[in-house]
């Protein structure tokens, strides 16, 4: 059980050891901290930071535009590649305690313990986020004592509004309320008790290491903790493990951390664990009204509003904005507040200007432009001077060396058969995968679905962008080179549990633009993997199909033959065919399951004795699936299609399966699956379209009308050319030599089809009642 805070010691501010406790990104706790720094003038301020970073320290002084990051990224013993941010903006008090530290001549040193060594005990990417003050059910219970909607309400109310809050009162008023939430945790997690054990003996450090007083900034959540730790009230084996066989955590075989710029964008666009103060462009035009010495005023967002609405071409009327400010100042007062705070601004526009989008369920321009306004548009930028990663460097080196430097926006176009060009497409997709700002594909060959391969290009749009910087330096977390950080990050996505076929096709058709080069053993190892444990026919068989093309046809990107892919073309054949023999049916997929049995047969065909594929076995699948009489038509078509294509069926037993679904439900999709798998050898076969003939002229009208669908579908096989090569096979068969010119019909087929039903239904009526002219 958690013991009651030392209350006297967390407040003492002549003590040697001053524990100031903050809500990340708050702007009173900035303005205090501030002030602490200049009254007290410590000898070292310790702050809640990654500790690997303090022999960069100085890095934080170079003079950058905020917001910027310490991103701390890491690579563990199970593969899995991470990073973690711990963000600051002009009014975050750790980042105002390092400036104003440094102002007054004191040491900074970072104290928590280096992510990458807690990042499998905890998921929250944002360092700096409020996961351990939002939950719990004491702040359920001081939400609905005062009134308020959430835990970012109950802050702004207990701290964000008092402008005048004292640092006497501020750290009896926010240790009360952290060290309560604490001690209403039914549990507190491994990853918080090893941090401040590690905060703990950094704390120890410092006081002999430093003569003078010492200032803590950490987390309100953990300044109880801490002073407990060193007033020797908290049990050093408190942060071991409760259950001692658990399995050992992955450890972290490679880390980096550096600066990077950051947005109010990203601060805003958090949520769950890793949720932090809302709305950052409120709270920094609360912080600059402040610092300047005057009263926070609302009225400059509520401008920015207007003229973002009127951008917009959004009517907001000088009345509208009179209302939204009488309904903010009332629910002000109704709320007990001097001043219009972020709240009351929401529900006034909500109210006054938000009519029926809410009712409806609709989203209403007007609440849009209020939080992205509230938001802000900052944007980070570091300065020269800041250590950039290897990956960084790399990038920077290979996009002079093809020309590829962004500047303003433009468009490239590259022909992929030329080698400078494929080489520039190489690098621009790499780029792509790590998602890298400034580049991207516009236009060009379409691989994926290939419909037309006589011109292989590509047009690129390339120009910068504010986040080209901060995604290279966050891609650093896979590799310290673009073609090594690339593959990473492709192994990394062919991980985890099944993907889709279009998802594999992807990270293949990635792969290829990639180059040969991002073809390693582990990408190929992960794909296997993926391709042995999915269980669809369909699928898999969509995936061999984009491996064929690249290992058979695709000279343009330089993979056809390429020995890596052989190898995935063989588990993914193979796979496939276990999988058509285990197929079940599957009703409403026939197209694309006799698609697979196609790229099957293909497969075979081309890469039979490269890949040293075993030509028994598979015959003995098709076979199998031609005699299954619990299977769809189409599937028993497509197969024995399949084995007259490969020269193992010969025209009697495809009659005696035609025979066998010569009914009329059965007919038009057998022949569709026969058709789609023997397409050259069915359209020059005498024998088999005179037995097509004569079904076809067995059925009535109504039962002709009733197949004509799935003739109709059985048919789109052939090209015009090969539809007439088989009507002159027909007529060939039946000893028809001089062909009567065929006159175009002036309705559709369809028509034609009703109404030779209906006028067989007349002749067989006529015929009944002995009605002359019945036998016309």
């Amino acid at each position: 059980m958690t013991p009651e805070p030392d209350w006297q010691a967390l407040t003492d501010l002549d003590a040697r050891v001053v524990w100031f406790p903050v809500r990340h990104h708050s702007p009173t706790c900035a303005r205090l901290v501030t002030k602490l720094i200049r009254q007290m003038r410590p000898a070292v301020t310790l702050i809640e930071g990654p500790s690997d970073f303090n022999d960069r320290i100085d890095e934080l002084f170079l003079g950058h535009d905020l917001p910027i990051a310490i991103y701390s990224y890491t690579r563990r013993s199970d593969g899995q590649r991470r990073g973690a941010y711990y963000p600051y903006c002009s009014y975050s008090p750790e980042w105002q305690a390092i400036q104003t530290s440094r102002e007054q001549e004191a040491a900074v040193r970072f104290i928590d313990l280096p992510w990458a060594e807690m990042a499998s005990l905890d998921d929250a990417s944002h360092r700096y986020a409020d996961a351990e003050l939002r939950r719990g059910r004491y702040v359920r219970q001081l939400c609905e004592r005062f009134g308020v909607e959430d835990f970012d309400d109950l802050w702004d109310r207990l701290v964000e509004t008092q402008p005048d809050l004292s640092l006497a009162d501020y750290l009896e008023r926010v240790h009360q309320f952290c060290g309560h939430v604490r001690l209403w945790e039914e549990e507190i997690s491994q990853s918080d008790l090893r941090r401040e054990a590690f905060m703990a003996a950094g704390i120890e450090r410092a006081l002999e290491e430093f003569e003078g007083r010492v200032l803590v900034v950490t987390g309100g959540f953990h300044s109880s903790a801490l002073c407990d730790w060193l007033n020797g009230r908290q049990e050093a084996d408190s942060t071991e493990p409760a259950e001692v066989d658990a399995e050992p955590e992955p450890m972290p075989v490679e880390r980096g951390i550096a600066l990077t710029p950051y947005s109010y964008e990203q601060l805003d666009s958090l949520s769950g664990y890793n949720a932090g103060m809302p709305s950052p462009g409120f709270y920094h035009q609360v912080w600059h009204d402040r610092k300047q010495g005057g009263e926070f005023s609302y009225r400059p967002l509520l401008a920015r509003v207007a003229q973002a609405l009127r951008k917009r071409k959004q009517v907001v009327s000088t009345a509208d904005l009179i209302a939204v400010e009488t309904m903010a100042r009332a629910l002000a007062s109704l709320r007990g507040r001097t001043t219009v705070w972020r709240r009351d601004l929401l529900d006034a526009v909500t109210g006054a200007l938000v009519k029926e989008e809410l009712e409806y369920g609709c989203d209403s321009p007007f609440l849009e432009e209020v939080l992205r306004v509230f938001r802000g548009r900052r944007r980070g930028r570091l300065a020269d001077g800041a250590q950039l990663p290897p990956l960084v460097e790399n990038i920077r080196q290979l996009l002079a060396e093809h020309d590829l430097v962004p500047g303003r926006k433009c468009e490239r176009e590259l022909n992929l058969l030329e080698p400078g060009d494929l080489a520039k497409s190489r690098v621009l997709h790499r780029l792509r995968i790590l998602e890298i700002g400034g580049f991207r594909r516009i236009d060009g060959t379409d691989f994926a679905v290939r419909d037309d391969l006589v011109r292989l290009w590509e047009l690129w749009q390339i120009g910068w962008t504010p986040n080209y910087d901060a995604s290279s330096i966050e891609a650093s977390r896979y590799g310290t080179t673009l073609d090594e950080a690339a593959t990473a990050r492709l192994v990394e996505r062919a991980t985890g549990d099944s993907h889709t076929a279009d998802e594999l096709a992807g990270i293949l058709l990635d792969a290829a633009f990639a180059g040969v080069e991002v073809l390693t053993p582990e990408l190929i190892d992960r794909l296997e993997q993926q391709i042995h444990q999915h269980g669809e026919f369909a699928a898999v068989a969509g995936t061999l199909r984009h491996l064929l093309f690249l290992y058979s046809y695709d000279e343009a990107l330089g993979t056809a033959g390429s020995s890596q892919l052989g190898q995935l073309l063989r588990e993914a054949f193979t796979r496939a065919a276990w999988l058509l023999e285990g197929l079940g049916q599957s009703g409403g997929q026939d197209q694309q399951l006799i698609e697979g049995i196609r790229v099957l047969v293909e497969t075979f065909e081309l890469t039979e004795h490269m890949l040293d594929l075993n030509r028994e076995e598979f015959l003995g699948v098709l076979s199998r699936v031609e005699a299954d009489h619990d299977q769809l038509p189409s599937i028993r078509g497509a197969a024995v299609g399949g084995l007259w294509s490969l020269h193992a069926a010969d025209t009697e037993q495809v009659l005696a399966d035609l025979l066998l679904f010569s009914d009329v439900d059965h007919l038009g999709d057998f022949l569709t699956g026969l058709f789609h798998l023997a397409r050259e050898v069915a359209q020059r076969n005498p024998q088999l379209v005179r037995n097509i003939d004569e079904l076809l002229l067995s059925f009535s009208g109504d039962d002709f009308l009733q197949a004509l669908p799935s003739l109709r579908l059985s048919f789109t096989s052939f090209t015009p050319r090969e539809k007439h090569h088989m009507l002159t096979t027909l007529f060939d068969s039946l000893g028809i030599r001089e062909m009567q010119p065929l006159h175009a019909l002036e309705v559709d087929s369809a028509t034609a089809a009703e109404a030779l039903a209906f006028e067989d239904r007349l002749y067989r009526t006529l015929r009944k009642y002995g009605i002359r002219g019945a036998d016309q």
